[in-house]
């Protein structure tokens, strides 16, 4: 009977546990996970009834495509894009749009990503300047593009957003270019710990053994029974399993609250919940709300670094490419 009211006691407590507002998955409220889904599903829906507005712009490039549908983020990225997946002169293709001026930003082809100019190039067997290209004379062009796979490059969407669009051309044609909001990443600042690990508990199968086996020899006894010593074995280990029931295994977990100082400036504070007792350490930069490592110039990177870092090394190389000089056809000797 007691063994019932515990059941019942802690079945209680979960569903009360799960019903209070700030009841989390290591993070945040309820309240702030259905605004998020409320967010997504409210961009979604926006998608999906000015879905033929983004289409007519990638129908526009490609006049001649058919089957356009929403591709969402399966191949690229639908921050600030809606992607279009359609079939072009045969070839399936995703076409990403950005939604604020409505001009295509990038192309997925097989397993690249490109930029619109990038892709024609390719389609014209031409090969837009990039330092990452193979130097493998012996391949022709199409291979060269296909086997030369760009890094990926993290952005601030301010630090994008701040670029011309002839800076913005050259990186998507040397990178991968992944660019986040200003709140979808931060740095940690400061993360404190707590330890709520639990150390297991036997008591219930002692017990149970116990309470079997006096109640075996009591009966055995009052009862003019006979005693085997074999049965009262069998009896204490069937009480001590009964008993287990009420024993709970050892737990390790460790509950994390980290500072995050956003893109924007602003402070926001993390719960996280994990077996390990290792963290993450303060200056490193993450995604949020997933605490994901993301590369270290997401966070320190200005429009001023990234001009100095990246794209003066691409200008360069760019430069030299198109200064160098075509190579001269031999000519037939004549005797």
């Amino acid at each position: 009977m007691k063994t019932k009211q515990i059941a019942i006691a802690a079945a209680s407590l979960v569903l009360l546990g799960g019903c209070t507002p700030y009841a989390h998955h290591g993070r945040m409220s309820q309240q702030e996970q259905l605004k998020i889904h409320q967010d997504v599903e409210t961009s979604r829906r926006e998608v999906a009834r000015d879905f033929e507005k983004y289409a007519a712009v990638c129908l526009a490039e490609f006049p001649a495509a058919t089957d356009a549908k929403n591709d969402g983020n399966q191949h690229m990225s639908d921050h600030w894009a809606v992607n279009v997946a359609m079939v072009s002169d045969g070839d399936p293709l995703v076409c990403s749009v950005n939604q604020d001026n409505l001009t295509v930003e990038r192309i997925h082809s097989g397993s690249r990503t490109m930029a619109l100019s990038e892709y024609r190039a390719y389609l014209n067997g031409e090969l837009a300047p990039s330092v990452y290209q193979s130097q493998d004379l012996s391949l022709g062009t199409a291979d060269k593009y296909l086997l030369a796979p760009r890094p990926t490059l993290q952005l601030s969407r301010l630090v994008w957003d701040d670029l011309a669009a002839s800076e913005r051309q050259l990186l998507e044609a040397n990178y991968s270019v992944d660019y986040f909001a200003a709140a979808e990443f931060g740095t940690i600042v400061d993360v404190q710990g707590v330890d709520e690990s639990t150390p297991g508990t036997n008591a219930g199968a002692a017990i149970g053994g116990a309470v079997a086996s006096a109640a075996y020899i009591d009966r055995a006894i009052r009862g003019g029974h006979s005693y085997s010593v074999g049965v009262n074995l069998a009896v204490g280990i069937l009480g001590a399993v009964l008993g287990s029931l009420a024993d709970k295994p050892a737990t390790t977990q460790y509950q994390f609250r980290y500072t995050i100082k956003k893109g924007d400036g602003e402070l926001d504070y993390i719960h996280q919940v994990q077996e390990s007792a290792f963290r993450s350490s303060p200056g490193t930069c993450v995604l949020l709300p997933t605490l994901q490592a993301a590369t270290q110039q997401l966070c320190e990177q200005t429009t001023d670094s990234l001009r100095k870092r990246q794209l003066a090394k691409l200008q360069a190389a760019a430069a030299t490419t198109t200064a160098a000089p075509a190579p001269v056809a031999p000519t037939a000797q004549t005797d």
